[in-house]
């Protein structure tokens, strides 16, 4: 028979072995999730972009209200003009090989950066280590839901982290910097040379101030044009993506509201009218435009 303190041992180990299996068996939370399709970019120019933008919302939210039967609210307004950039190591691509990106965002002058993480399984991308010693920085694990014509739903699970950047970006130094746990993991040293994935600054404007009713919580919706150059004119955008985001820090998504999500994101498929057949998504986009600047 087992004395006490015997006994009280083998309890305290039992809990730590459960407690050890409830960590390593923790499930990811999806903080965010978001709705992405793509539009066909030569329905909108730089001089009627506002306009052109809510007219499609007009139809969308129709399309929307039938499906789910909830409200879609509010009109579009330009709330983001900045400059994105993506940086990879040249003829490698050493950041695309290990599934991440690396981008940068510049807004009046000020720059932030964000790593990420992209796989179609949920741990694997929780798994991935995206700490950062900066106290700004802001880490999410989203579900990013698209669709198109030929391939139907596909689901990814992106993890990144965002941070403010006041580093010139040109070698391996300014993510390792960022992000420690990337580094840690990795160890890519910090002399090798990043540029800009293509050569590329995209000038990107956002256009927000609609939500959907999705029941005990609301979608916001919005509309993101990429233009290669500085636009002007009646200059056309080279991507148009429509999307829609809901968030909780919790995961706690209630069935409703995935179901209505689900039909809201159909719907707005059906609108075909508007809707591309042969776009590519933005990250496919940015690494095709010079086709060998990841060839050795």
């Amino acid at each position: 028979m087992k004395t006490a303190s015997q006994a009280m041992m083998s309890f305290t180990l039992a809990s730590s072995a459960l407690l050890a299996s409830c960590v390593v068996q923790a499930n990811p939370v999806e903080t965010s999730r978001e709705y992405k399709l793509l539009l066909d970019p030569s329905h909108f120019n730089y001089a009627t972009q506002s306009t052109t933008a809510n007219n499609y919302l007009t139809d969308a939210k129709q399309a929307i209200s039938n499906a789910i039967s909830r409200n879609v609210t509010g009109s579009w307004a330009l709330t983001k003009a900045r400059q994105v950039a993506f940086y990879d190591t040249p003829t490698s691509c050493q950041l695309k090989q290990l599934g991440y990106i690396f981008r940068n965002r510049t807004s009046d002058g000020k720059s932030e950066v964000t790593l990420k993480f992209r796989s179609p399984d949920r741990f694997i991308a929780d798994f991935e280590d995206l700490s950062s010693p900066d106290n700004q920085a802001d880490t999410k694990l989203e579900a990013d839901i698209s669709t198109d014509i030929n391939n139907g739903i596909r689901i990814v699970y992106s993890h990144s982290t965002t941070t403010p950047n006041t580093r010139t970006l040109n070698d391996m130094a300014d993510v390792n910097s960022h992000f420690s746990g990337f580094a840690d993991t990795y160890g890519l040293s910090n002399n090798l040379t990043l540029t800009k994935v293509g050569g590329l600054t995209i000038n990107e404007y956002v256009f927000e101030g609609s939500e959907i009713d999705l029941g005990s919580i609301d979608a916001s919706l919005e509309l993101t044009l990429w233009y290669t150059s500085s636009p002007s004119a009646s200059q056309q955008p080279v991507i148009a993506e429509v999307s829609f985001k809901y968030k909780d820090p919790n995961g706690n998504y209630t069935a409703k509201v995935v179901q209505r999500a689900k039909l809201a994101l159909d719907a707005m498929a059906q609108m075909s009218a508007w809707n591309s057949t042969s776009s590519l998504t933005k990250t496919a986009f940015i690494y095709a435009a010079t086709p060998n600047f990841c060839s050795q």
